[in-house]
Order: structure tokens, then sequence, then C-alpha cells
């Protein structure tokens, strides 16, 4: 049921505050819901390198090209947490693969994109909704997704969670200002973003391994869902369970940098919805 939809996010904010340090991330990567019928494309790489102890290096790097877009593409009231209300159909594309003269090539399996119906209530600027929930996830009240080459499917769930499929970013509830005012480099031609600059951090501690999220992003009015960079690095380690935190050591780091591309002053639905 819709209605049990604030009860399970709480519950799963709380299970991750048991794994966590004091902080709990949320989504992430949509501070804002712009005009319906415009969206943002941004581009960048996201590169993996794994320990290897095997190499002469030590390690194994392989390096991606990224492309990720966010669209509001309708409008529609419908029933969500008891409630008929207002709700948008955002539709998020990412291409992941290698870049070439023709653009990404994303194989079979390197594209993805999902089509969502959320309560415009649910965007939000924040890291709680004003009932003190979590919002750790997007809620939806339907969507429907395709993988690669894969035909479109309706999502069973009540919500997505961004990271890490979509995009590297949680939401960092108490980040740091590192400026209040300045404009990013992006990939966008001729254009300048005025942002505010913040530094978020998020460690999820086990006995065995530990996960250290941390982003530099820029958050602007001008773009619409409010971001113009990010750069998140994420380090991963791990250790025997019963051996003491100083023996954490590094398995494997994940970088990604995106920026801006182009702004969609008119922006269309690429994912056809089965009947």
């Amino acid at each position: 049921m819709r209605t049990s939809v604030n009860s399970c996010l709480f519950c799963l904010a709380t299970m991750i505050a048991g794994t966590c340090s004091p902080t709990l991330y949320a989504q992430g990567l949509i501070f804002n819901l712009p005009q319906d019928g415009t969206g943002v494309e941004y581009e960048g790489e996201i590169a993996y390198t794994t320990v290897r102890p095997d190499l002469a290096e030590g390690k194994e790097t392989i390096t991606k090209a990224r492309e990720l877009s966010i669209k509001s593409v309708g409008r529609e009231n419908a029933e969500w947490d008891g409630q008929v209300q207002p709700c948008r159909w955002i539709e998020i594309k990412v291409n992941t693969g290698n870049a070439g003269e023709a653009g990404i090539d994303p194989g079979p399996v390197g594209s993805r994109i999902y089509k969502v119906l959320v309560p415009e209530s649910k965007i939000l600027n924040a890291s709680s909704d004003n009932n003190g929930i979590p919002n750790i996830m997007l809620p939806i009240v339907k969507g429907y997704r395709r993988s690669g080459e894969a035909q479109v499917r309706p999502i069973s769930a009540e919500a997505i969670a961004f990271y890490p499929t979509i995009c590297q970013l949680m939401n960092y509830p108490d980040p740091q200002v590192v400026s209040a005012s300045e404009t990013p480099q992006t990939k966008a031609a001729n254009m300048s973003f005025n942002s505010q600059h913040l530094l978020g951090k998020i460690v999820i501690e086990r006995p065995e391994s530990r996960s250290t999220n941390e982003a530099h992003f820029w958050v602007s009015e001008e773009v619409p869902f409010g971001l113009a960079r990010w750069e998140v690095t994420v380090t991963r380690e791990q250790k025997e369970s019963t051996a003491t935190r100083d023996n954490f050591q590094e398995v494997s780091t994940t970088t990604s940098t995106m920026s801006v591309r182009k702004v969609l002053p008119v922006a269309e639905s690429e994912l056809i919805i089965p009947r």
C-alpha cells in the first residue's frame, strides 16, 4: 500500500543508521523541481580502481565515459500516502561505456533509463521532510525502467535509490559549505552557473568492511533539478571481522566527475510505456 511508504522509509533509515556513522544519507541527485518540459544533460567519467597485488603497479584502473540526463516529462494528479496530490513524471537516463567519435558506446548493458511518477511534495532539498522522515530514497507512485536492450518493465518498488546504479552521490545531511557563491567548471558551452559549493562525507562501517563516500558538489538554482557539477570518491576497505580498526586495508576506489553539458529548454520523453 502506498500509505505505508513513509513508515517503510523510516524503518529503512533506522536500519542504515545502525550501520553508519552518526549521519544518515539521502537520495542526493535532485534538489529542485523545474518547470515541466525542461531538463538537463551531464557529461563526465567514472573510474574504478582495484588493488591488485599480482600486478607490478599494485592497482588496476578502468575508466569509462558517462552521460546522464534528467527530464520533467509530464504532470498528473495521483494518490500517494492516502492523498491525491500533484505529481511529476521524471525521466532519468544513464549511459556508461567507451567514448568514441560517435559518442558513448554503452554496449548491451551500459544504458539504463527510468521513468517515474514522483509526488511533487517529495522533491526536497533537505535530509528529511517536515515529519522527520529521512530523505533516503525518491518515493514513486509508479514507474518503468529499461536496462540495456531489454524490454521496458514496471518498477515494483515504492521508491528508487540513485546510489550506486544511477550516480555515486548520496545526499549529505550536514555538508560543509566550501563557498556560498562559486562558478564551477562545466561542459556547457558559453554558460556559467552561480552555485553553492558543498562538501559532504558519509562513512558506512561494519566489523569486516568500511566504505567512505566523499563528494564535492555545486548546487545552483540556475540548473534544472539543481546540480551544476559533482566530484565523488568512494573508498572501500576490508579487514578480518575480529581485527582492530587500524587493520582496514583499501581494496577499491571509485571516482566520478560529472558536470552540466546542456540545459534543455524543451525536454521530451524517450521511454515508451507499454500499454
